[in-house]
This record gives C-alpha cells, sequence and structure tokens, in this order.
C-alpha cells in the first residue's frame, strides 16, 4: 500500500463514514447512534423469533440436517481443525526460518494454500447459513442499520433508486481486511496520530466525540494499534522485520502462546505435586480427561521429551501385546550410558 493509499484510508476511516456515489446520488452512511444499535439488537431479537415460529432451523440444527443428508461430515470438521493447526504449524516455521529467505517463501506459500482450502471448507458448511434463524436476523438486524443510518442531502435516504440491499453491499466492500489494518497501525500517517493522541489532545475519530458509536474499522486499528504497543513492551521484542511480516508475527504469537501455556501448566503441576519424589523424577504420567487436557499435557513436554515420547509410540505399534520398559530406544542408551560411567569409575578411564 502506497503512502497516498493509506492516508485516504486513514482520512476514510477517521472520519467514519461511507460514501456512495452511484446515479448522480451521494449517500453518507453514517456510524450508528447507541440507541440505534440498540434498536437493530431488538430488531435481531425479533427476527429470530419470528424465524423460530415459522420453522427456520437454527445454525446447530442445520448442522446436524446437512449431516444427515450427506453435505457435511464429522470428518470435515475435522479437516478444518487439521488446517488450521497446520497453518498454525506452518506459521511457527516461517517465524523460525525468518533469516532465511528462500526457505520463508516457500512456507509462505504452503500457509496460502492451507488458508485457501479452509476458506473452501469453511464455504461448504455455511452454504445454508442465510437460511437459518441467526442468518435471517443477521440480515434484518443490518439492513435496519442500513435504513436508519444512510442518509442524502441531510435527510434519510428512501431507498428508491437504489435498494438497501445494494447499499449494503457497498457497505460491505467498504470495510477493510485484517491485513489492511495490519498495516495501517503500523505505518503513516496513523502511527503518528496514535503516539500524539493524548499529548496533542485531538480526538483520534471525530465521530466518536459526539453520540455516534465506533466502527468496526476504527475498533480494528484500535486493537491492532495497542497490539503493536504490547510487541514493543514484551521482554521477547521481535526484530521489525518479524513485526512487518504478518505470517511471521503470527508465528511468534503462538510461539509465546506456547510458551505461556507450558509455564502455566508446569506452575499447576508443581502447585498440586506436594511429592517430591514425583516432582524430581525424569518422567510423570498424567492422565488427561479431555483432548484438551492432552494438548496441555502434551505442550508440557520439551523437543527431547516429545521425540522419545514419538519413537516409544512407533515401537509400541508395531509391536504386537506389551512392550518391555528396556525395549525403548532411549532406555537403551541411558544402560548404555550407565554401564559406561561404571565402567570408567571402576578402571579409572
Amino acid at each position: 500500500m502506497n503512502q497516498h493509499e493509506r492516508e485516504y484510508f486513514i482520512s476514510r476511516i477517521r472520519s467514519g463514514n461511507v460514501i456512495i456515489r452511484k446515479k448522480g446520488l451521494k449517500l453518507i452512511i453514517t456510524p450508528p447512534t447507541l440507541d440505534q444499535a440498540i434498536d437493530s439488537c431488538a430488531v435481531y431479537d425479533d427476527a429470530y423469533r419470528h424465524a423460530e415460529v415459522e420453522g427456520v432451523m437454527t445454525e446447530s440444527e442445520m448442522e446436524q440436517w446437512m449431516i444427515q443428508k450427506g453435505f457435511w461430515s464429522h470428518e470435515d470438521e475435522e479437516k478444518i481443525e487439521g488446517l488450521k493447526k497446520e497453518v498454525e504449524r506452518c506459521k511457527i516455521e516461517i517465524y523460525n526460518a525468518r533469516n532465511n529467505e528462500e526457505l520463508a517463501a516457500r512456507i509462505r506459500l504452503y500457509i496460502r494454500a492451507g488458508e485457501q482450502q479452509m476458506i473452501g471448507q469453511l464455504s461448504k458448511k455455511r452454504i445454508y447459513s442465510s437460511n437459518t434463524c441467526e442468518g435471517r436476523a443477521t440480515v434484518e438486524k443490518f439492513c435496519h442499520l442500513i435504513r436508519t443510518c444512510t442518509m442524502l442531502d441531510d435527510k434519510i435516504y428512501d431507498f428508491e433508486e437504489l435498494s438497501v440491499e445494494y447499499v449494503m453491499s457497498c457497505f460491505q466492500d467498504e470495510l477493510c481486511s485484517d491485513t489492511e489494518l495490519r498495516e495501517l497501525a503500523r505505518n503513516e500517517p496513523w502511527k503518528s496520530l496514535w503516539v500524539m493522541r493524548e499529548a496533542a489532545n485531538a480526538p483520534l475519530f471525530p465521530n466518536h466525540v459526539g453520540d455516534l458509536e465506533l466502527t468496526n474499522n476504527q475498533k480494528g486499528l484500535i486493537i491492532w494499534s495497542q497490539t503493536y504497543d504490547n510487541i514493543q513492551e514484551s521482554l521477547d521484542c521481535p526484530s521489525k522485520d518479524v513485526i512487518e511480516d504478518d505470517d511471521m508475527l503470527d508465528g511468534w504469537f503462538i510461539v509465546q502462546g506456547q510458551k505461556r501455556d507450558k509455564e502455566k501448566s508446569e506452575q499447576e503441576f508443581e502447585n498440586s505435586t506436594r511429592n517430591e519424589k514425583i516432582k524430581n523424577s525424569p518422567e510423570v504420567f498424567i492422565f488427561a480427561n479431555t483432548e484438551r487436557d492432552k494438548d496441555r499435557i502434551d505442550n508440557m513436554n520439551d523437543v527431547g521429551g516429545r521425540v522419545v515420547k514419538a519413537q516409544r509410540e512407533a515401537l509400541m505399534k508395531r509391536g504386537s501385546g506389551s512392550t518391555a520398559q528396556n525395549e525403548f530406544q532411549d532406555e537403551k542408551i541411558k544402560f548404555n550410558q550407565m554401564s559406561n560411567q561404571q565402567f570408567k569409575g571402576k578402571f579409572g578411564g
């Protein structure tokens, strides 16, 4: 994005208004007031109840119907989760490859491919979402906001020449993507405005001085600006190159999150285990009640522990029946090391 493009986006976002020029008209969609936002929530509730009375399915009921008809399956759901984990894994890899430009470029291709597959799967899942109670209610809510917030010559527009649906579509096209908001938040001209917001005592968004609500673009810009501030204050703050690369920074977020989860799990284990023998044991078996518990316990292992765990699982799958402790490769290595130490101690080698 060029400087003049960023200036245009920031000016547009700060104003809070969305301008639509069509058929010689200049429509201005203003941010809703708090009262208008409350009214739109009431419209949602009424539309939802009416849809229920008409026998329209909820989102959960629609998902069950799709499974029964073969349009969706538990395998499809697992595929989405698998793609999410794969994209996360690739983002960790691209962060780790931050000093290898060629490798990072290859990993980025895998990230984009995984994201596209995920979009395709989610589109398949949500193909009938507009025909649910939630879908109908959401459309009614936003149509109501468009009707009450669209102005022509300082008067509420009557939608004679342009339909509500068309204006709503134009409004949605004006929403910035997460990638655009991140770039805007860390660059000029917004960066200076954000830094000087308190010293200059000037509002970032003039519309919010009155009774108008913040827009989604404004909220997103604030969230990412605060996020970048928090990154700079972190003890493990990444380099500028990482901060300016969304994929690498996402990888950094994931790595930091895993560190925190590991430290928290270890602390919880320390607090819950008073037996010093268990605490100091090289191996501790913890039973997991849920998949989430399983992931949390797995994350307590370091890299070496994960390798040992994978080797043992592979050996048990290859074998039949039970596997003895001394058959594990890590136990054989440990035994050989102990034997060597005893030999050296005995013969002074």
